[in-house]
């Protein structure tokens, strides 16, 4: 095998490889004496075909495999001896480039045995990346202190969704609040269409549950009284067959009932797995200071990688950031497209946008690299039992399908990958601020809380999903009763 390098600019190669006719004649006749002893031809004996036969019946078959294993361990070992760090998949090239006429004709010629096996390979290798100081580099921890306020408002969320239901006289109304069992038919230019029916439905007037427009119309019914409500589905509606269309729903309402208050006590903590409210209490408070640490650490990580990325400066490999650059713009087009909207009704300015979108795969590409070297030259890894330890947390967010999801990140590496390579991230963030300058800063909890819209795409590999750090309101009260039916489970 003949290496010459032919390119050597910035991050860029190109090396010309070329492997004679004989080594490849050499290799079709190991195929050749290696079938020669399993085929069955009619008119030879087992294992007595000549090779010659062999070689005119079976070449142009075998040749194309021949090529191709050669291609790929010749391009590997010419790479490995130069002990260069590839940043992505070299790209093969033949002779004539685009030419596929004369690409063809090339590799008939060697398929033959006529001619040399001449091809090239051209690549990006990783920059030398110098790592920080990081002792000089200084960042901000917000920090947030539980209140009584705080704990308040998620008991009262708590109360509100352990709240029941009593039946209401028959000659009562219903009113915002409270809850209709109904049975309704919906359809589109008079034909039912398809989900838009059920039976025995509970619905809590005012919760905005279903689609708006629909609960205000059964506000001023009885039990007993047929209902026809007419809705306009909105425009940016999931279901894009139904969006913007009009609808009547054929309903009955079969139960109307009224919210019993519930009181903030000993027995209701009892009910919901606690033995009293000051302990009911105590966990709340304890859940909140675990959403305000995760909080602050997403925050401080966010801050630590704008620090980096300030100082960083080394060339990027194109086809890398090229590559970063289309997933995330894949990403970005699919949310408004799984939104119901139009690209154009949201995205006024492509062309500015899509230079914002291409800073940003700069940005990921960048400090990616720097984690990716940290991590090497430091030998942080991420061991199995992390990985299953994060899969099995997964497989409780679905009930009864324990088995199912195990088996699907089991027999899918690529959905492993996603999992390691946010761990190995968030263990190299650690590792670093172990070694950085903190500064804490009290702030309050809607601060902490607050949205930043500059890192809605930023360097967290599930891109795909904008991260709001803005928690909903009841978040902590079902982690607080989620533990407590564990709790209640576990005394069974």
């Amino acid at each position: 095998m003949n290496v010459t390098e032919t390119t050597a600019k910035g991050l860029s190669r190109e090396l010309k490889i070329e492997i004679t006719k004989d080594i490849i004649h050499s290799k079709l006749m190991e195929r050749l004496e290696e079938l020669k002893k399993t085929i069955q031809l009619k008119g030879f004996r087992p294992g007595k075909v000549p090779i010659t036969h062999l070689q005119k019946t079976y070449s142009n078959r075998i040749m194309p495999e021949i090529i191709e294993e050669m291609i790929r361990e010749s391009s590997t070992k010419a790479v490995d001896d130069r002990k260069e760090k590839v940043a992505m998949q070299p790209e093969v090239i033949f002779g004539k480039g685009d030419d596929k006429d004369g690409n063809n004709e090339e590799i008939g010629l060697v398929i033959k045995g006529e001619s040399n096996l001449i091809y090239s390979i051209k690549y990006e290798i990783l920059p030398e990346i110098k790592s920080p100081n990081f002792s000089d580099i200084e960042v901000e921890k917000l920090v947030a202190t539980v209140t009584k306020k705080d704990i308040d408002e998620s008991l009262e969320n708590i109360r509100k969704e352990q709240k029941t239901f009593s039946p209401k006289k028959s000659t009562e109304k219903a009113v915002s609040g409270d809850q209709v069992t109904i049975d309704f038919i919906g359809k589109i230019d008079d034909k039912v269409f398809e989900g838009g029916s059920a039976t025995d439905a509970p619905l809590v007037l005012g919760s905005g549950t279903f689609i708006p427009g629909f609960e205000e119309q059964l506000i001023g019914t009885k039990v007993g009284q047929d209902v026809q409500i007419n809705i306009k589905f909105p425009d940016d509606y999931q279901a894009k067959h139904l969006a913007g269309k009009e609808a009547v729903f054929d309903s009955v309402v079969k139960i109307i009932e009224k919210a019993t208050e519930t009181k903030l006590d000993d027995e209701f903590a009892k009910k919901i797995g606690f033995e009293a409210l000051e302990k009911l209490k105590e966990a709340i408070g304890t859940q909140i200071e675990r959403d305000f640490e995760e909080a602050s650490k997403s925050k401080l990580k966010t801050s630590l990688l704008d620090e980096l990325d300030k100082v960083l400066d080394f060339p990027l490999p194109i086809n890398m950031q090229e590559a970063e650059f289309q997933n995330i713009w894949k990403s970005f087009k699919d949310d408004i497209e799984k939104s119901g909207k139009k690209f154009e009704d949201v995205v006024k300015d492509e062309v500015k946008t899509e230079k914002e979108y291409r800073e940003i795969s700069a940005r990921r590409v960048r400090l990616g690299l720097l984690l990716s070297q940290i991590a090497e030259e430091n030998k942080i890894t991420v061991s199995d039992d992390e990985v299953n330890k994060v899969v099995l947390d997964k497989t409780r967010e679905f009930p009864g399908q324990e088995s199912e999801v195990l088996k699907y990140y089991q027999d899918n590496p690529n959905a492993m990958n996603q999992i390691r390579g946010p761990i190995a991230e968030d263990k190299v963030i650690a590792f670093i601020t172990e070694l950085v300058k903190i500064k804490e800063k009290k702030v309050t909890r809607d601060v902490l809380f607050e949205h930043d819209h500059d890192h809605d795409h930023d360097h967290d590999h599930d891109h795909s999903k904008k991260k709001s750090t803005k928690t909903k309101k009841t978040t902590k009260a079902k982690a607080v009763t989620k533990k407590a039916s564990a709790k209640k489970e576990e005394k069974k």
